[in-house]
């Protein structure tokens, strides 16, 4: 992903990404990766308020594998876990390349891209 549109989500959602957190995925899923961070946010600022000051939820790791999103957290709710999962499956049927429909592409690496990005 692009150097601004990492900086982009690490100063909007300061409390689920770290300073010098990466997301090693294409540009494509900036929209889906910046919509499930405007969920997460709120629900961990609640978490953290509530919960011992030894628990901290954050984004651990944004990547991509076998063609679809993963979102690894340090702890999480069931709440979270529900967004997250939503959004990894999306991101199935999400060109990571341009964020348009997609599907899973089988060739040399799998990927999910739309026609035109095959």
């Amino acid at each position: 992903m692009e150097i601004e549109k990492q900086r982009f989500l690490v100063k909007t959602y300061p409390n689920l990404y770290k300073q010098g957190m990466s997301f090693d995925c294409e540009d494509g899923w900036f929209d889906l990766i910046n919509d499930l961070s405007s969920k997460l946010e709120p629900l961990i600022l609640k978490e953290n308020e509530e919960i011992d000051e030894d628990f901290f939820s954050y984004a651990t790791q944004v990547k991509e594998k076998f063609g679809g999103l993963r979102f690894y957290m340090s702890t999480a709710t069931d709440q979270m876990y529900e967004l997250i999962y939503d959004a990894e499956d999306t991101s199935l049927v999400t060109c990571e390349l341009c964020g348009k429909p997609g599907k899973i592409n089988n060739h040399a690496w799998v990927t999910c891209r739309c026609n035109s990005c095959v």
